[in-house]
């Protein structure tokens, strides 16, 4: 039976363990069960189907986190128009903390949802929900209606987000951290787009058609994000290693409330979870602290290009660690030293010049893009090598409930400390966040390697 098996493969030009496609291209091969009927081979990394499910999720983080990292130009708008005589500028940022909030907040059911159905249903309710909010967005002028329209944008971007950053680990295993970065380049890309393109829409439009021609600009890119991400369905019920179920269905078969219960248990999901909520609030910190910082320094004129500058490093942050990650030294290695360099950033280039000269803050900003830039392919990395690919979306989605809170209290933290200690004492805010984040993915790492850390490890 089994030379048949064998034979019948090779026939079908299917990757065996000893055919020579697998040892001629270095690619991991699935062994054949000993039946009649062998399940579909799974070549992950290779091929158009990974690239075109990595070129789709892309275009819908560009419309989700991408103009989340530029929506604070409608706190700006509504200063100078709609609201800017009944509402403090801080009491106008719990719009846009709402969003942010609760894009992140929903990722676990999200999660959850996902690996149990796949994307199609979930990621074509969501994005009409999303258009929609912003279309009604363009008819409210009042506070409370801002409010609700972001409310319904942030719980509907939650799904397509989510879904974006899960799929990738169903098609990439060695290549995963690069084809992470690649879709977390939709923020950056976002970024830089939405800021110019907000800024020739308030200019050119009033507030009605300004923001319908936005919703036309994200319904594009959600489409063609649903068209191109394809859930790959042939890893349900099957392990990390990408081996096939046993004979024993219900031993394989995914169940929802163990998996939820064996993940809170886990050391490995906290300890990752406090990384990824400490990473992420120095980068929303970041997103949201660039023009306060800049007018508490007397750079005010030069918000617009601080903030371009930031995204430009990012891109080069989204990109560079993650193909480190791959190559050399392992999603965990590589964070850790992320971590590090932000960290000197912070203390050795941004504190001691940036608010004495241009040119300081410059290099600063430029410098913590390509840090923070990394936290999140990274950090998306980090978690789906925890565990195993069918459960990838819980896990994903849980963690990024947790981090939610980072980015509710983000904006206000800002304010705050900038308040009370100015620009010097959130740059030390900022310094200890990014140690509690190193404290607790290297013990995330001790933990990985049985409580051992072997330095020369790629983990």
């Amino acid at each position: 039976m089994g030379a048949t098996t064998a034979a019948a493969a090779a026939g079908a030009g299917l990757i065996t363990e000893n055919s020579p496609a697998s040892q001629a291209n270095n690619i991991k091969p699935v062994k054949l069960p000993r039946t009649s009927i062998s399940p579909p081979v799974i070549v992950l990394d290779t091929g158009l189907k990974p690239w075109k499910v990595v070129a789709g999720s892309f275009c819908i983080i560009l419309p989700t986190y991408g103009l989340l990292s530029s929506i604070g130009l409608f706190q700006t708008y509504w200063m100078g128009h709609q609201l800017g005589s009944s509402f403090t500028e801080s009491e106008m940022s719990w719009i846009i903390s709402m969003f942010g909030f609760l894009v992140c907040f929903f990722a676990a059911p999200s999660g959850i949802l996902f690996d149990r159905y796949g994307h199609e249903w979930l990621l074509g309710i969501s994005t009409a929900v999303y258009v929609g909010a912003f279309v009604g967005l363009s008819f409210c002028s009042t506070y409370g209606q801002f409010m609700v329209c972001l409310i319904v944008a942030g719980v509907s971007a939650a799904p397509p987000a989510t879904v974006a950053f899960a799929v990738v680990s169903q098609w990439f295993k060695v290549k995963e951290g690069i084809a992470t970065g690649c879709v977390t380049l939709g923020a950056a890309v976002g970024g830089i787009l939405f800021s110019m393109v907000l800024q020739i829409l308030f200019d050119k439009l009033p507030w009605k058609w300004a923001i319908i021609a936005l919703s036309g600009i994200i319904l594009g890119f959600m489409t063609l994000g649903n068209v191109l991400v394809e859930t790959n369905m042939s890893l349900h019920g099957r392990r990390r290693d990408h081996s096939p179920p046993s004979s024993n269905h219900e031993e394989e078969k995914p169940n929802e409330e163990l998996t939820i219960s064996v993940m809170l248990k886990s050391m490995r999901f906290w300890l990752v979870s406090i990384s990824i909520f400490a990473y992420e609030l120095v980068l929303f910190i970041q997103w949201g602290s660039i023009p306060t910082y800049a007018a508490h320094t007397a750079f005010a004129d030069k918000q617009f290009y601080l903030m371009m500058s930031y995204n430009i490093g990012a891109i080069l942050g989204r990109t560079l660690p993650p193909w480190l990650s791959d190559r050399f030294l392992g999603p965990l290695n590589t964070i850790i030293l992320m971590n590090m360099f932000t960290l000197l950033v912070v203390l050795g280039v941004w504190l001691p010049f940036g608010a004495s000269t241009v040119q300081g803050l410059f290099v600063a900003i430029v410098l913590m893009g390509i840090g923070t830039g990394s936290f999140v392919p990274l950090g998306v990395s980090c978690v789906s090598a925890m565990c195993e690919p069918r459960d990838t979306g819980t896990w994903l989605g849980s963690v990024y409930t947790i981090v939610s809170f980072a980015t509710l209290i983000g904006n206000p933290a800002t304010g705050a400390i900038l308040a009370a200690y100015g620009s010097n004492g959130l740059l030390v805010f900022l310094a200890i966040a990014l140690l509690v984040g190193l404290m607790s993915i290297a013990a995330l790492r001790w933990v990985s390697q049985g409580k051992r850390m072997l330095l020369r490890d790629k983990i």
